[in-house]
């Protein structure tokens, strides 16, 4: 009998950071906590002219997760 290998879709990275030198990015990392994200952000701290952006990946939505647009927002003719 074989080992279910699969991977857990829901078992990733919490945190991306993106670091960009002159608006290019140069790098693309996955962090599994916000202390990691942190010593990656620190790494970069020491180049000049590099920006670093943070983003919680933890906002997640299921297979059961109608997304509809706010009814507000809506033109009339879409109603």
């Amino acid at each position: 009998m074989s080992e279910d290998t699969s991977v857990d879709p829901w078992d990733t990275p919490r945190i991306e950071v993106r670091v960009y030198r002159h608006g290019e990015l140069v790098q693309r990392e996955l962090c599994d906590s916000e202390e990691e994200a942190a010593r990656v952000v620190d790494g970069w701290a020491e180049h000049s002219e590099v920006t670093c952006e943070v983003d919680d990946l933890t906002l997640r939505h299921g297979p059961e997760d109608v997304l509809a647009p706010d009814p507000a927002l809506m033109e009339e003719d879409e109603r």
